[in-house]
C-alpha cells in the first residue's frame, strides 16, 4: 500500500485511529461478552498503526481482516504501477518482469473464480472432473511464464481458501522451486476435495526422485491412511496413482 505524497497526512491519523481501535479492544475484551468484536477491534488497531508507520515501505501481496480481501486486482494494479517507475526498465528487466507477473496473477485470478464457479454449478461427474482437469492445465501453463515467490506459493496454500490451494497445488506442479513436501502430506491427510487430493498425490509422484528415506516414509504412511477411507478406495484415479507411488517407494 503506497500513499501518495498529497496524502501524507493519513499517516498520523491512521495512527491515532489504530491506537483508538486497539485500545478500544482491549477494554471490550476484558469487560463485555463479544470476543469477536473484540478481536476485530485489536486486529483493526494492529494493521493502522502498522500501515502508519511503515508507510511507503509496505507492499501488501495478500491480506485478510475477519475473511474480507483485498482485491487481487489492487496488487496486480501496484505491480504494474512499480513497473512503470523511471529506471524500471533498466538492463536488469525488473519493469518487464514485474508486468509479466501482474498479467500472470490476472490470469490465475480469473482461473480461480472460474473453479469456483465450476464447483457451485456443475453437479459432481466426470464431465465437471474434464473441465477441473482443463482448469488445471491451465493454471500450470500460466505458471510456467513467470517466477514466483516459493515461500508466497506454499502460503497461499496453507493459508487459502479451497480455490486457492488448488492454485498453489498447480504452479508447484509447474516450478520445481515452488514445491513443498508439506504441502503434499496435508492433501494426501487432509484434503479439501477428491480433486485437490489427486493433484497432491500429482505433486507427490513428480517429487519422489528428491525424498529423501525419512520423507519417502511419511509419503508412504499417508497414502496407506488414504487408502483406508471408503471415498478413497471407491475412487479409481486416486487408487491407481497411490498404488503407483507406492510401487516406486518400495523400489
Amino acid at each position: 500500500m503506497v500513499l501518495p505524497r498529497r496524502l501524507s497526512w493519513l499517516r498520523p491519523v491512521a495512527a491515532f485511529l489504530g491506537l483508538v481501535a486497539f485500545t478500544g479492544g482491549v477494554v471490550a475484551l476484558f469487560t463485555i461478552d463479544n470476543s469477536a468484536g473484540s478481536l476485530f477491534l485489536l486486529t483493526l488497531g494492529m494493521v493502522l498503526v502498522f500501515v502508519a508507520f511503515l508507510g511507503e515501505r509496505v507492499q501488501l501481496e495478500s491480506f485478510e481482516i475477519l475473511g474480507a480481501k483485498i482485491k487481487v486486482r489492487e496488487v496486480v494494479r501496484s505491480r504494474l504501477q512499480l513497473a512503470q517507475l523511471p529506471g524500471a526498465d533498466q538492463e536488469d528487466g525488473r519493469g518487464a518482469a514485474m508486468r509479466e507477473q501482474a498479467l500472470t496473477l490476472q490470469k490465475l485470478v480469473g482461473f480461480y473464480d472460474l473453479y469456483e464457479y465450476i464447483r457451485s454449478t456443475e453437479p459432481v461427474s466426470n464431465r465437471r472432473t474434464a473441465a477441473l482437469d482443463q482448469l488445471a492445465a491451465r493454471m500450470q501453463a500460466a505458471g510456467r511464464k513467470v517466477q514466483f515467490d516459493p515461500a508466497e506459493v506454499s502460503t497461499w496454500f496453507h493459508e487459502g481458501t479451497d480455490a486457492l490451494r488448488v492454485v498453489a497445488l498447480n504452479l508447484m506442479l509447474a516450478r520445481e522451486e515452488c514445491r513443498d513436501f508439506l504441502t503434499v502430506l496435508k492433501t494426501v491427510d487432509e484434503p479439501r476435495s477428491l480433486f485437490e487430493q489427486f493433484y497432491g498425490l500429482r505433486l507427490g509422484w513428480a517429487m519422489l526422485p528428491g525424498l529423501d528415506g525419512f520423507e519417502r516414509r511419511l509419503l508412504a504412511e499417508a497414502i496407506g491412511r488414504a487408502q483406508r477411507k471408503r471415498r478413497f478406495r471407491h475412487d479409481p484415479p486416486l487408487m491407481g496413482l497411490g498404488d503407483a507411488i507406492l510401487a516406486e517407494l518400495d523400489k
